[in-house]
């Protein structure tokens, strides 16, 4: 069998309290479409990239009991083995949300928090689809960042439950250092301390969009709370971060030469 890639995030729930909300918003401002699954005596709303129900790249969750009430992204770390991941999670320090539960014959999902109480889930696919590679289109995901007051202890905690390869760079005067983890030769996720005080420990995706100024105006419109209209990444290109309708953070990149 073909090793599952481990050590990068291959997919992101929005839970929030209105799913139907949010399906709303994003569907107008990255065209994302939603295609229904059986879960048990329910269903999972799956995002459709394009509205293509065969690129799904994430999903929608109500917020379930005992979970933070603020809608939030949570991304989901692709592993080959989630009790060995799950026990590695615990023994440095994090803590058991949901422990693994098998999903049919798809996979098995487990949800937890890290030590400083930033919620992520662990996803075990049954078989391999496809090398959980950021797709590199508008309208997917292309990056996930932590903001964490800890960031030293938190890469730490990271590293040794994906294996990830880390490496630092200076963000310049008064803006701290960004730490990266990466996984066979390639970037996954980055890390910082937050741009403000009072944010706290959590993961924000990006999606890759064709026009950011476009992008910004249009979330701007549909009730989005732009806060920081746009920045640069040298030799990555130019994002920006709003929080949509109902709170939750994201940030939206357009990459360097596209």
């Amino acid at each position: 069998m073909t090793k599952i890639p481990t050590g990068r995030f291959v997919w992101f729930d929005y839970v929030s309290t209105e799913a139907a909300k949010a399906q709303g918003f994003f569907g107008e401002l990255f065209n994302w479409g939603t295609t229904k699954v059986p879960v048990g005596p329910g269903q999972y709303d799956m995002i459709a990239l394009g509205g293509d129900q065969k690129q799904t790249i994430g999903g929608y969750m109500t917020t379930p009991k005992g979970a933070p009430p603020n809608a939030h992204w949570v991304p989901h770390l692709q592993t080959d083995d989630a009790v060995a991941t799950v026990a590695k999670i615990t023994a440095n320090g994090g803590s058991v949300v949901v422990p693994p539960t098998k999903y049919g014959e798809v996979g098995t999902m487990a949800v937890a928090k890290d030590l400083f109480g930033g919620v992520f889930a662990l996803w075990q696919p049954a078989q391999v689809m496809g090398t959980g590679d950021w797709k590199g289109v508008a309208g997917a995901f292309c990056w996930n960042e932590l903001y964490t007051e800890q960031p030293e202890k938190s890469v730490a905690f990271y590293q040794a439950i994906g294996g990830f390869e880390t490496s630092a760079m200076d963000m310049g005067p008064g803006m701290g250092t960004y730490h990266m983890l990466s996984s066979e030769g390639k970037q996954r996720a980055g890390l910082m301390k937050p741009p403000m005080p009072g944010i706290p420990q959590h993961w924000m995706p990006y999606v890759q969009v064709a026009d950011l100024a476009a992008t910004v105006a249009k979330a701007k419109k549909l009730g989005a709370d732009v806060k920081l209209e746009k920045g640069a990444a040298p030799g990555v290109g130019q994002f920006a971060i709003f929080l949509d309708p109902q709170g939750a953070s994201l940030g939206v990149l357009q990459p360097e030469g596209k």
